[in-house]
This record gives structure tokens, C-alpha cells and sequence, in this order.
């Protein structure tokens, strides 16, 4: 069962230090995979470049993933995106390649993180204004993050290990009784978005802490079923 702290601060996103976080692919693992990958939200980005200990991505390409463009001076070998200045650009064959570290911070993404098995750098990008409820995985769901102001409806965001799992919405049985409509709900609006694999419509009867009225929960989850069960 969930249970919503809504009063809580802001958990700051983790740092990982660059060295560990945008390192050369295979340190740290004998089983990683050969080829390091970027992916946001689960997104994988497929213009990917390792140079000085550090991944490279296209601006161009990263832009694109959010309906966007960004600014290149490839004779000064700056880029600008979101108003942000970016100097750790490396060009090749006319395309410019900006540190992801560099554009996850453009984006202001909520976490960066690295996947030493998967020889994978995996960005988090949440709308602007969303928390942590509480420091607990539920199991086969996660993480519950969600802008306080959204609630209780949603979208709430599901994160495992610091990745993208699902989004949720809760609608309460009185609104579907009386036909009501919840129209342009943020959900993914504006980031990049994996695929929803399968989705979980589960009734509550005696509602739940945080929402403690008879209501539906709705899962879109971008897992699989087997990758949801694991989650512990």
C-alpha cells in the first residue's frame, strides 16, 4: 500500500563524480557491454561519442529528443542550448557533440546516473517542481515522485533505480460516477517518453493514505511485466 508524505522538501538530486558517472566504457565491469549508451527517460540517444574520459552526445539530436534546436559555432566549437552556453564541444564530420553532463544540466535533469553493467549513462528529466513523496521502493511499482500541486490526480512518476517506470494517474470514483473529464494533464508533456508496454488499472474501495477515497489507480508502465516484478 502507498503512502503519501506530500509535506516533504526537495531531495537533491545525487551527484555522480564525472569520473565514474561519464568514464570510458567497460571500468568497473567485466560483463558490460562494449559500446556506452545514452538514454533519457529511457529514451536511448543514437549519436553517441566517448572522448578525454568523457561521453559526447549531438546537441542537435538531444534537442530533438525535448521539440527543440540549439545554436552551433563549430569555429569556436560552442554550442548554445536553452539560453546555456556550452563549451565542452567536441566536433566530427560538421556534427557538434556537447558532455552530456553538460546538457543534462541544460535540461535540468532531475538525476544522472551510471549503469556500469549496461555501460550506460541514464539522464532522469522530471517537469520542473516534482519530489520525492517519500524515500520507499514499493514493490513491483518503486519510487513515487510528483509535483504536490498535481495531486491527487497525478501524474505521478514512477522511478526504480533511478529510472523511469511508469506514470500514474487516481481518479476517484465520485468523478468517474459523475462523467467528469480531467483534460491536458502534464503527463509526459514536453520530455522524452519510452513506449508504454503495458498498463494496471487497480481499485481502491477504502482509498489509501494520501488519497483516502474510494478511487482508481491507474499504471502506464514502460517496463515489462517480468522487469515490474523484480522491482523489491
Amino acid at each position: 500500500m502507498k503512502k503519501w508524505i506530500l509535506a516533504m522538501t526537495l531531495l537533491v538530486a545525487a551527484a555522480v563524480p564525472a569520473g565514474a558517472a561519464f568514464g570510458h566504457p567497460n571500468h568497473g565491469s567485466a560483463h558490460a557491454k562494449s559500446e556506452v549508451s545514452v538514454s533519457v527517460n529511457g529514451v536511448k540517444v543514437p549519436s553517441v561519442k566517448s572522448a578525454g574520459g568523457k561521453v559526447f552526445v549531438s546537441v542537435q539530436v538531444f534537442a530533438g529528443l525535448f521539440g527543440e534546436t540549439a545554436q552551433v559555432d563549430e569555429k569556436r566549437k560552442t554550442a548554445v542550448f536553452r539560453n546555456r552556453t556550452l563549451t565542452q564541444v567536441i566536433v566530427n564530420q560538421g556534427e557538434a557533440y556537447a558532455w552530456i553532463r553538460d546538457l543534462a544540466d541544460a535540461v535540468q535533469a532531475t538525476k544522472v546516473t551510471w549503469d556500469p553493467k549496461e555501460n550506460e549513462v541514464y539522464v532522469l528529466v522530471l517537469p520542473q517542481g516534482t519530489i520525492q513523496l517519500e524515500p520507499v521502493v514499493v514493490p513491483a511499482m518503486g519510487e513515487h515522485w510528483a509535483n504536490p500541486a498535481d495531486l491527487p490526480t497525478g501524474p505521478i512518476y514512477g522511478v526504480y533505480k533511478d529510472k523511469l517506470v511508469f506514470i500514474e494517474y487516481m481518479i476517484s470514483q465520485q468523478d468517474f460516477k459523475e462523467g467528469k473529464s480531467f483534460d491536458n494533464l502534464q503527463g509526459m508533456k514536453g520530455l522524452p517518453s519510452p513506449a508504454i508496454v503495458q498498463s494496471d488499472i487497480g481499485f481502491m474501495p477504502e482509498g489509501h493514505p494520501g488519497f483516502e477515497v474510494p478511487h482508481y489507480d491507474l499504471h502506464y508502465y514502460f517496463i515489462s511485466d517480468a522487469e515490474q516484478q523484480q522491482i523489491k
